[in-house]
């Protein structure tokens, strides 16, 4: 519902002799030449692998993760309660899961409680929740499916963006379509739907309405914003909070706000120099060519400005003191990717979503850069979490632990306030001897033929775990 890697040595800094059971190996598809090999203290040995597969990009929906592997399959983790982790089952899961029959992607993203895969050849598929017909499959009529189904219609799609509760899709052309939930004219096409219609109804992506240029979208809780060629935005949806920018007069709390369905694209004010958009539940940010940033929408947490000295803002206002590389505005806070590799993230942090170490509250821009993140490629937000995928493959995630949404394996609601890394997105060693280390491989994918990157073995420490990043 927010937002490439390159890959890098990493080093086990932890104890004892090495050694691989090929037995293990072969139980986990994974086959290593030469066989058996082993590491000593202080020896390093290269061996090669079938069946290890990193990541290369992620991105968070709200309460879960997906990330696209470097063999073009899809592995989900944290809530599952309608299917999003596409895996078949409904139990949500700590650790990366296979999204089932996916094969070939190209690009993911996640949705309110959805998940969708982009294919090199326009086709869309996607998984999950579907009461709204956000799957965007009119055969489908289920309230959720657990495994992946077809778009209708989509064969030039280059980019898919979850929502709340809706989808949209770029086109080749140009043009943007939708589909799913209507309340709030979130499809950008004139109309607005009732609530919970049945998913047939708005499950057909239509066209958004006076889009013809557009390079990117992105849908937020309610929303969605259009990137377009001449560098304007235009947005359409909810616009409660001002989350569409086009500078209408808003309630500021406590009054409630008052119900503003805007189903056909307005301008955002002020912006004519946009390289990138990104929305968050309900705000959206901007990056300009100028590398400043803007955001618009709720602000109540400081998601936006230096401090929440209002609730909204319907106008863009520029963050100060922040030079994004790439932008990943969650719920009640935002995140970007610094040009240097590091992740800075302000707003609310009541669950760790700034993964800085900070206690609970909230923390104005530009906050604070997220703990030992050096060498990010991509950064992405959830409702309450955020994680960053690093240079060799890695994914480490902080914020809200509850359903799994950190990927680290723990399970309850445990919070991270800095970043723990995803296990099963590589192989890991674990070991209770103080002589000898097993390799284990945990829900690896299967087909391609990388090497392991050199690992150093230490003397210090008993067991432990780190990733095995792949080289080139």
């Amino acid at each position: 519902m927010k937002r490439k890697a390159s890959l890098a040595l990493v080093c086990a800094v932890l104890s004892l002799a090495f050694a691989l059971a090929a037995d293990e190996v072969v139980a986990q598809t994974i086959t290593v030449a030469p066989v058996d090999p082993t590491i000593r203290v202080g020896q390093i040995q290269q061996f090669t692998a079938i069946g290890i597969s990193s990541p290369t990009a992620i991105e968070a929906g709200a309460y879960h993760t997906c990330a696209l592997l470097e063999d073009a399959t899809a592995r989900c983790w944290g809530l599952n309660d309608n299917g999003q982790l596409g895996d078949g089952s409904q139990t949500d899961s700590s650790t990366p899961v296979a999204v089932a029959r996916v094969t070939g992607a190209a690009a993911v993203t996640g949705g309110g409680f959805h998940s969708c895969a982009r294919f090199p050849n326009g086709t869309l598929q996607c998984w999950g929740r579907n009461s709204e017909g956000q799957l965007g499959d009119p055969a489908t009529t289920a309230f959720f499916s657990a495994t992946p189904v077809p778009v209708t219609g989509m064969t030039t799609a280059t980019a898919v963006t979850g929502g709340g509760y809706h989808t949209c899709a770029l086109l080749q052309n140009g043009t943007v379509r939708c589909w799913g939930q209507n309340d709030y004219g979130q499809l950008g096409n004139g109309t607005v739907s009732p609530a919970l219609v049945p998913s047939v109804t708005n499950s057909t992506p239509v066209e958004v309405f006076g889009i013809t240029t557009a390079t990117a979208v992105s849908a937020g809780g309610w929303h969605a914003c259009a990137l377009l060629q001449n560098g304007t935005v235009r947005c359409w949806g909810q616009n409660d909070y001002g989350q569409l920018g086009d500078g209408s007069p808003i309630t500021q709390r406590p009054v409630p706000a008052a119900r503003k369905p805007t189903p056909i694209p307005v301008e955002v004010t002020g912006i004519t120099t946009a390289v990138a958009v990104e929305s968050g539940a309900f705000h959206t940010c901007a990056l300009l060519q100028d590398g400043t940033m803007r955001c618009w929408g709720w602000n109540e947490f400081g998601q936006l400005t230096l401090t929440p000295a209002f609730d909204s803002s319907s106008t863009p206002v520029t963050v100060s003191g922040v030079t994004p590389a790439a932008l990943a505005p969650g719920a009640e806070h935002t995140c970007v990717l610094l040009r240097d590799g590091r992740v800075q993230c302000w707003g609310d942090n009541g669950y760790g979503q700034l993964g800085n170490g900070s206690p609970r509250g909230v923390f104005p821009a530009p906050g604070a850069t997220v703990t030992a993140i050096t060498t990010a490629t991509a950064a992405t937000s959830g409702i309450e979490h955020g994680c960053a995928l690093l240079q060799g493959g890695t994914v480490q995630c902080w914020g809200r632990g509850l359903f799994g949404r950190l990927g680290d394996g723990t399970s309850g609601d445990t919070d991270a306030f800095i970043p723990v890394t995803v296990v099963g997105l590589g192989a890991t060693w674990t070991s209770d001897d103080e002589t000898v280390a097993t390799i284990t491989a945990t829900g690896l994918a299967t087909g391609r033929l990388p090497g392991f990157t050199p690992i150093t073995a230490t003397s210090g420490g008993r067991s432990g775990s780190t990733t095995l990043t792949v080289l080139p």
